[in-house]
C-alpha cells in the first residue's frame, strides 16, 4: 500500500456542492474510517478517490503522483462495495481470479493469489461454488477476495462489514482495532 493525500478536494452536482474542502493525508498503511449519516458523502468521496466520480475541485494525489484524471484502472485502487458486484455465473474462484487474468498473470501467480485469499478469508471450501450458493456474508467475503488478490496500492471498503456474516465480522473488527 501507498500514500494517499486529498487537497482541497470537493465535489459538486452542477451548482449543487456536496462536498468542499476534504484535506487528509493518510501515510502507507493506515487505515482510516469514514464515519457520519446516511448522505453526508462518505461514499460519494470514496468513489472519487477510485475514479469513479469526477473531482470537482483540488488534487488527489496517490504515491506522490496527482491522479484526478487518471482512469480508475490506472489508479492501483481495488474498492469493494456493499453491494458486492460479483459475477453471478462464475465461480468463487473465477470471480476471484478475473483481474489477474485480465491482467495476464501467470496460472501460477493467479493460484497462489487466489488460495491465499481464499484462506484468510475462509472460502477454500467454497472456491468451486457459484455466487448463488453462498450466503451474504460469503457473498462479501468473496468480493472483498477479489480486492485482495489484485494487491493494489490503495484499498478502499464501502461498508464491508455490513453483510458479513455474524462470527467473521466480530473477528473482523477486532483485527481492524
Amino acid at each position: 500500500m501507498t500514500d494517499l493525500k486529498l487537497t482541497e478536494v470537493a465535489k459538486a452536482y452542477g451548482e449543487v456542492k456536496v462536498l468542499s474542502g476534504i484535506n487528509l493525508d493518510i501515510a502507507q498503511g493506515e487505515l482510516i474510517v469514514f464515519v457520519g449519516p446516511s448522505g453526508c458523502g462518505k461514499s460519494t468521496l470514496l468513489r472519487m478517490i477510485a475514479g469513479l466520480e469526477k473531482i470537482s475541485g483540488g488534487t488527489l494525489e496517490i504515491g506522490g503522483m496527482v491522479m484526478n484524471d487518471v482512469p480508475p484502472a490506472q489508479r492501483g485502487i481495488a474498492m469493494v462495495f456493499q453491494s458486492y458486484a460479483l459475477y453471478p455465473h462464475m465461480t468463487v474462484r473465477d470471480n476471484m481470479s478475473f483481474a489477474l487474468k485480465i491482467a495476464r498473470k501467470t496460472a501460477e501467480e493467479i493460484n497462489a493469489a487466489v488460495e491465499n485469499a481464499a484462506r484468510i478469508l475462509q472460502l477454500t471450501p467454497y472456491l468451486d461454488r457459484l455466487p448463488k450458493a453462498l450466503s451474504g456474508g460469503q457473498r462479501q467475503r468473496v468480493a472483498i477476495g477479489r480486492a485482495i488478490v489484485r494487491d493494489p496500492q490503495v484499498y478502499l471498503f464501502d461498508e464491508p462489514l455490513s453483510n458479513l456474516d455474524a462470527a467473521l465480522r466480530v473477528a473482523t473488527r477486532i483485527e481492524i482495532a
